[in-house]
């Protein structure tokens, strides 16, 4: 299997669009939030959730993949944001149907960011990894959900871009909530250290591991913490049946450092598409709809 090919991608954005709807779904059984839900919308999943939390839980992935995009789609998930206020960031496979730049380009979105997308094949050799002597990972879930919580948000306190309190506490609580979900724990001396969790996603060519929300406490950082947790993660999905796995980091962070490390390769580079929130725009928006309902005479007019 080419790591790098379409078909790879298809099951790695298959996987990447199910992990968000299932962190939405979560957030939502949660919350008991009506308002809070996703769009499937041309082989994508939008998310749609709470202004504060920003693009990690409202934007958009898996866009054209194995389908057409026409402008018309693109112009009703900018009416779903635009009714929220928030931005719409489309994150692109470069695989995706040659329609879909095509339609953003004529919307008038711009690139903001990119993120990496790693893959890795898992192998039986995964299943003897050991971390470090002083290196201790607990996987007993009794164990780690009463401290994942707290934990996952101190590591998280510190970053290059600082995250919202309350979205570091949502996206744990999701986590700890998910049933497809394992928890890791590690601890440096005795001391807890690290979180990480993974979630096993069924695709078209076999169970995909997804390795997410991995932080390291900041007293502990520079110690292998990071790569401990992944290679303990690496040995669960093989035992699981996984047949590969995957990561989703910004370029040259310390997380696409440690993930290389690992084993894993670059399998593509996702461009962030972005289009602002703008009032006028949905006014616009509002009074066109209005006027093709009355045109089509689905309202009278008074």
């Amino acid at each position: 299997m080419i790591l790098t090919g379409p078909e790879v991608a298809h099951a790695l954005e298959n996987a990447e669009a199910r992990h968000l709807a299932l962190q939405v779904e979560t957030y939502r059984g949660l919350t008991k939030r009506e308002d809070v839900h996703t769009l499937e919308i041309c082989g994508g999943v939008a998310a749609l959730t709470e202004n504060i939390f920003g693009r990690k839980l409202n934007h958009v992935t898996g866009l054209g993949m194995g389908t057409p995009v026409s402008v018309d789609a693109v112009e009703q998930l900018e009416t779903a944001y635009n009714e929220r206020g928030l931005d719409v960031e489309i994150d692109l496979c470069p695989h995706a149907d040659g329609t879909t730049l095509a339609a953003l380009t004529e919307r008038g979105y711009a690139v903001n960011a990119f993120s990496n997308t790693y893959v890795r094949m898992l192998r039986d050799e995964d299943l003897t990894a050991r971390p470090p002597e002083d290196i201790e990972i607990v996987t007993d879930r009794a164990v780690v959900e009463d401290v994942f919580v707290s934990h996952s948000i101190a590591g998280f306190e510190i970053q290059a871009v600082r995250r919202p309190p309350i979205l570091l506490e949502a996206l744990a609580r999701i986590a700890v909530a998910r049933a497809d979900t394992m928890l890791f724990a590690a601890k440096l001396n005795g001391h807890l250290a690290g979180t990480g969790g993974m979630s096993v996603i069924a695709t078209p060519v076999g169970k995909i591991a997804h390795l997410y929300i991995a932080s390291t406490h900041p007293a502990h950082r520079g110690r292998g913490i990071q790569l401990a947790l992944i290679r303990s993660r690496l040995a669960a999905a093989r035992k699981a049946g996984c047949v590969m796995a995957s990561i989703t980091a910004r370029p040259y962070n310390t997380s696409a450092r440690n993930t290389e490390r690992a084993g894993f390769s670059l399998a593509y580079t996702k461009a962030t598409f972005v289009k602002r929130y703008s009032p006028a725009a949905q006014a616009d928006s509002i009074n066109r709809r209005a006027s093709e309902a009355i045109a089509g005479g689905t309202l009278k007019a008074e």
